[in-house]
């Protein structure tokens, strides 16, 4: 359960690294940074455990990665910049979970206990409680980045179902599991693809550098994007992946929906943005779910 609170902790750094990020280096090369250097560093990280890429459910991760790294992420950068990050992760992680529930119950035949079930719906209300309020602006911006948010929440839990899917190859040929490292590489090998190709499609007229701010931060936007790269798709994969291979997908999404409470504490501190009364009634809701979760 450990890995599922790292991954929420390293999630909402990373949202906050990648609004100053996206600032500096524009939406779509922001993305594009982002999972090239997670790429390059948990590849790396990969590389010196030494477990093999190819075993038996990899192609569970990489279509895990694609769907959840690649479209996922896609959608969720761009409905950052419509409707906001709060009501985007609100939408992205409250939907995430009853998807995986689905699509676990669909593919696998199984589901989270009766008493799971409740300990996430408290800490889904909690979430909606400090987060769910509609933002003020164009309508058609607003139902564009709830569609995206909606798809991101979708791409998320297939990433997630991926992970059972390859436990249970590994089962049947009687094959160790990976640990979280080699598991999340694999899922940004299936997602890197897809992000190169829809960022290079969508800044063809204008070119990749275009909506790089001038003049340009240096070692500070370069620093964002790095911490971006190392704590969403890098660490806080990995500890994703570790979670997924010991609990449900469900229950896993269920702990890193708190993700965006931490995240406005993280803009809290980095941006000056304190959080209102109905954030901290919110989370405290969304704790005690958590620990109903803990013990169930």
């Amino acid at each position: 359960m450990e890995a599922a609170f790292g991954a929420a902790f390293f999630f909402a750094w990373s949202i906050t690294c990648a609004r100053r990020s996206s600032f500096h280096h524009g939406v779509d090369f922001a993305n594009l940074l982002r999972i090239s250097i997670a790429f390059v560093t948990i590849g790396a990280v990969a590389l010196i455990a030494g477990q093999p890429l190819l075993f038996p459910g990899w192609p569970w991760l990489l279509l895990g990665g694609a769907i959840g790294l690649g479209v996922g992420d896609i959608a969720s950068f761009h409905s950052l910049i419509r409707i906001g990050a709060g009501l985007a992760l609100l939408v992205m992680q409250t939907l995430a979970a009853p998807f995986a529930l689905l699509l676990e119950y669909l593919v696998l035949g199984h589901a989270p206990t009766g008493a799971q079930m409740v300990a996430a719906a408290v800490i889904l209300t909690g979430v909606a409680l400090a987060l769910g309020s509609r933002p003020v602006g164009d309508p058609r911006h607003w139902r564009t980045g709830i569609a995206l948010s909606i798809l991101a929440a979708f791409g998320q839990a297939c990433g997630a179902v991926s992970t059972p899917m390859a436990k249970a190859a590994c089962v049947a040929a009687h094959v160790e599991m990976p640990d979280g490292w080699t598991q999340g590489f694999l899922r940004i090998v299936g997602g890197l693809p897809i992000v190169l190709g829809f960022v290079l499609w969508n800044t063809r007229r204008e070119g990749l550098l275009a909506q790089v701010r001038r003049p340009y931060a240096g070692w500070r936007a370069r620093g964002w994007a790095l911490m971006n790269g190392l704590s969403g798709p890098g660490i806080g994969v990995a500890c994703y992946q570790w979670a997924l291979s010991t609990r449900p997908a469900a229950v896993v999404l269920s702990i890193v929906a708190m993700s965006p409470l931490l995240a406005l504490l993280f803009q809290w501190g980095v941006e000056g943005q304190r959080p209102g009364a109905r954030v901290w009634v919110g989370g405290g809701i969304a704790v005690a779910g958590v620990i109903l979760l803990r013990n169930s």
